[in-house]
């Protein structure tokens, strides 16, 4: 039934390119003087407030996680010390100031 469908659709899309293709045969004929052209206004976008995220609110990933995408994790390593368990903010080594 699903085959029939796609079968149906694509009898069409020849139809639909050849109108579309119709349109560009005739030759448009660009208007040189710009003092011919009609008066141009710029476009006011105007968005949709409720369809704004509020700014508090993190983007929503819309990628499917799968098992390819998942990440080993290592464990914190200290940049000052090198040992294992903590990181350089929390180091039991760290130098004071009291020279």
């Amino acid at each position: 039934m699903l085959m029939a469908a796609i079968e149906k659709n694509r009898e069409g899309i020849p139809k639909m390119l050849e109108a579309v293709f119709r349109v560009y045969e005739t030759e448009f004929s660009p208007i040189l003087d710009e003092s011919l052209w009609s008066e141009w206004y710029k476009t006011l976008l105007c968005p949709n407030p409720l369809m704004r995220r509020k700014t508090t609110e993190k983007p929503v990933s819309t990628k499917f996680w799968n098992d390819m995408d998942d990440v080993e994790r290592q464990e914190k390593r200290c940049g000052l010390c090198g040992q294992v368990g903590h990181t350089r903010r929390g180091c039991p080594n760290q130098p004071t100031d009291d020279a």
